[in-house]
């Protein structure tokens, strides 16, 4: 659901984008000619500008391309850099000290590809900009000076292919804090497992990918009595107790299988593409494996109560087969405890 809202939002900044674009165009065209005369080549100029902006607007808005869509966009925004940087004149105009901060925001707002393709086009345009130097003076009526073109095209390459190389230095750390915030964020500080709103995530994920064929079961665990080891031993033998239960049931579960504390001594595991059937015995291998060790320095041993289900055809969510799950918990409890309880339905 976030996904689809971050794309949705992606989209639609992506196309406010060309339609500045395509805007600005609309009124250089129209506008400028009655402030300013510049040669007759600008006009046709700004009109292919603009033919283009109106054809990536269109790709853009069908969905055509989807995935380019923010380095179509971007290219886009260059349209408008490119036509006035040759009629404020060229590699010699203030605007050119500009140009090296495009990688960088280019790399911010799209990525590593979009950088570079950005900043492909500037280096191309700056190289025809200095080929073509004496031309863009003399329509803007300046002085051509061939060395002074030919230092600033130098350093201004120099520059973008380093902003290039930062770009994407800094997408690469700023991926790597926003990575460790998140895992920060849906992990438990005390087992390293998952926690609830990591939980959240990746059972209705699962729940969107399961159907008929490929069911998600559900264990919904509990340690045994742990109440009495926090009264007896105190708090960090029962943290200690915890970890360790958690490392045991970590170990003894397939790849692709999800667990998560879910609050005080209860976990939940996923197991995607399996059917209660199958879940029922890999939960009796995790009570078995969780009796037949002692925990912390007093070699205290302990049991778990597991509830089993999997997830049905319709309208499932994760608070229903967490529910489900809870009352087979219950259920097991009721009976004993040390055991495994499957939902009724």
């Amino acid at each position: 659901m976030h996904q689809t809202k971050q794309n949705q939002l992606n989209h639609m900044l992506t196309l406010r984008i060309v339609e500045l674009t395509i805007i600005t165009l609309i009124c250089a065209i129209f506008i400028r000619p009655l402030l300013s005369e510049v040669h007759s080549y600008f006009f046709w100029i700004e009109l292919i500008d603009l033919s283009l902006a109106t054809i990536f607007y269109f790709v853009i808005r069908a969905g055509f391309l989807d995935k380019w869509k923010v380095t179509i966009s971007l290219i886009s925004s260059n349209l408008l850099i490119l036509p006035l940087l040759a009629i404020s004149g060229g590699v010699n105009s203030p605007l050119a000290f500009f140009l090296p901060l495009m990688p960088i925001m280019a790399a911010l707002i799209g990525g590593r590809i979009e950088s570079l393709v950005i900043g492909i086009i500037l280096i191309s345009a700056i190289v025809l900009a200095t080929i073509f130097g004496n031309v863009i003076m003399d329509l803007n009526d300046h002085v051509y000076s061939n060395e002074k073109t030919i230092s600033r095209s130098f350093w201004l390459i120099i520059t973008i292919v380093f902003s290039m190389f930062f770009g994407r230095f800094f997408l690469q750390k700023f991926t790597e804090l926003t990575d460790q915030l998140k895992d920060e964020n849906l992990q438990d500080p005390l087992t390293n497992l998952l926690n609830r709103r990591g939980l959240s995530y990746h059972l209705e994920k699962e729940l969107n990918k399961a159907d008929i064929n490929s069911p998600v079961a559900l264990l919904l665990i509990d340690i045994d009595y742990f109440k009495n080891i926090n009264d007896v031993y105190g708090h960090d033998i029962g943290d200690l107790c915890l970890t360790e239960v958690a490392v045991i049931l970590k170990a003894a579960l397939r790849k692709n299988d999800i667990i998560a504390r879910f609050g005080g001594e209860e976990f939940i595991i996923i197991l995607p593409n399996t059917p209660k059937t199958e879940a029922i015995t890999i939960a009796e291998v995790l009570r078995n494996k969780v009796s037949q060790e002692t925990y912390s320095e007093f070699k205290l041993p302990l049991t778990i109560t597991l509830g089993v289900t999997e997830s049905k055809r319709e309208n499932d969510t994760t608070l229903k087969i967490i529910k489900r799950a809870d009352k087979a918990l219950y259920k097991g409890k009721d009976k004993g405890r040390n055991r495994v309880e499957i939902s009724e339905n």
